[in-house]
């Protein structure tokens, strides 16, 4: 479910507020809290702990940019055997 804000807005009346701004484990330990970056889609949901950020989305950077190469070189003809084997991008 996605949602924005910081409350249903249906529940006048018949809910309450007991905490906010605080950190909330989901099931297995999943931790979420202040801060973190929350991204969905139809995939799924994904947290990004705020202290691992920037390490992130490096990461995710230069993931993009290697599967932007392989495509180019893909385009240029090559094969995908040998594009795996020099790059082990697929």
């Amino acid at each position: 479910m996605f949602s924005a804000g910081s409350y249903a807005q249906d529940q006048r009346g018949r809910g309450r507020v007991a905490d906010f701004r605080c950190e909330i484990v989901f099931g297995n330990g999943v931790k979420v809290a202040p801060g973190d970056i929350i991204v969905g889609d139809i995939d799924g949901v994904l947290v990004i702990p705020r202290a691992h950020l920037q390490e992130i989305v490096g990461l995710a950077l230069a993931k993009v940019e290697g599967e932007e190469k392989v495509r180019r070189l893909i385009q240029e003809g090559e094969g995908t055997q040998a594009i795996f084997d020099r790059t082990g991008i697929m």
